[in-house]
């Protein structure tokens, strides 16, 4: 059973992602996170885990993720 879930609230619809490891969750994140225009960013995630520490920085990160694309597209 997968010990981490993540909501990403695409404008296709919402996607479920489950993981073993913060390093998967945040790959598959990530790829969910590059299908989504520019213009749709930022969007909202959802981290649910047994860690909170963990939920925690998997959030920050993926805020991170979409804010560089929105920086770097923009330029």
């Amino acid at each position: 059973m997968a010990s981490i879930a993540i909501l990403i609230d695409t404008p296709q619809g919402a996607r479920l992602l489950a993981a073993y490891s913060a390093r998967e969750a945040a790959l598959k994140a990530e790829s969910v996170i590059a299908t989504i225009a520019r213009s749709d960013l930022p969007v909202a995630v959802s981290v649910e885990c047994a860690n909170s520490d963990m939920a925690d920085r998997l959030m920050n990160y993926l805020a991170d993720v979409q804010m560089e694309r929105v920086l770097a597209e923009a330029a």
